[in-house]
């Protein structure tokens, strides 16, 4: 004869499953804080460009593009998901926007097209505040709201790396 597992024993598997499914569930790490920010060059915002977040220590990369008006926020992609925000650190920051040089080129010409290959990109944003060893930006991420003049990044258009 099989002894029916008593009602107490129910609960307690019950709990332990529940324990257990729960451990693989969310999103692991530490959280992330809010980081909104502003880019201009040579004091125009710049619309469209590519913001990178670094960690100068081992952690999670952080990224946003800039609205019309030059306004970025930061997201971190962590387990497949993305959280609105960067994860409080110490970073070395990374900026680009670049055209490529067939842009607006309406009717096919072969010749030319195989000349603008040859280019590098037609960059908006100085090349090297795209290398996170030149650009010279750096930023610190802190709990909470992160916004204001440490996240606002004035560039010069004739920057040569720093």
């Amino acid at each position: 004869m099989i002894k029916k597992p008593s009602h107490a024993a129910c609960l307690v598997f019950a709990a332990l499953f529940a324990i257990i499914a729960a451990g693989g569930c969310g999103r692991s790490g530490p959280a992330v804080a809010y980081v909104e920010g502003v880019v201009l060059l040579d004091g125009e915002p710049v619309a469209g460009a590519s913001v990178g977040f670094s960690p100068v220590s081992a952690g999670q990369p952080a990224f946003g593009k800039t609205d019309a008006t030059g306004v970025f926020h930061l997201t971190t992609v962590r387990g497949g998901a993305r959280d609105r925000g960067a994860v409080a650190g110490e970073y070395s920051v990374t900026i680009t926007k670049w055209r490529n040089r067939m842009e607006g080129i309406t009717e096919p010409n072969l010749a030319l097209e195989a000349e603008l290959a040859k280019l590098p990109p037609d960059y908006i944003v100085p090349k090297d505040y795209g290398d996170k060893a030149k650009s010279g930006l750096k930023a610190t991420v802190k709990p909470g709201r992160n916004a204001g003049p440490e996240f606002r990044f004035e560039l010069k258009g004739d920057f040569k790396g720093g």
